[in-house]
């Protein structure tokens, strides 16, 4: 799921001249959608510190930080972050997922369960849900 919201965070920089509107606001999303966690990281914060985003695009850049900071072993910012994704997009399910696979992978199974679920109730088609589910033996 995070490849998807990576992707998203550049084609929204690219797409959108009132946020992008430099070549370093277009780096830091490139950077912030990169599968190196040590440059997401970098370029997610920098988003995350330029004044005037949308609540989407920093649901975004939390939701990717989140992610890069777990595939560096940094579970409790990981955690912090996907937190505040969902505090500013509550209805994404894709950052509900995030917050399930990262629950899943540091042994949290009934915190995973909850989030897989409440991913499903909001999108019935997403299989990365579906497939945590089965993972931790549970039903949706």
């Amino acid at each position: 799921m995070r490849r998807a919201l990576s992707a998203l965070v550049v084609v929204l920089a690219a797409a959108s001249p009132a946020w992008a509107q430099n070549a370093g606001e277009k780096a830091d999303a490139t950077q912030c959608g990169s599968h190196d966690p040590n440059q997401a990281v970098t370029g997610c914060t920098q988003i995350i510190q330029t004044q005037h985003q949308t609540k989407q695009m920093l649901a975004f850049a939390y939701n990717d930080r989140a992610w890069a900071y777990h595939q560096l072993g940094k579970d409790d910012d990981a955690l912090r972050d996907v937190n505040m994704a969902i505090l500013l997009a509550p209805n994404n399910a894709a950052v509900i997922e995030t917050r399930a696979e990262i629950y899943e992978k540091t042994g949290k199974k009934d915190q995973a369960v909850a989030d897989y679920r409440a991913a499903l109730k909001l999108d019935p088609q997403m299989t990365q849900a579906t497939d945590g589910l089965k993972r931790l033996g549970a039903t949706p």
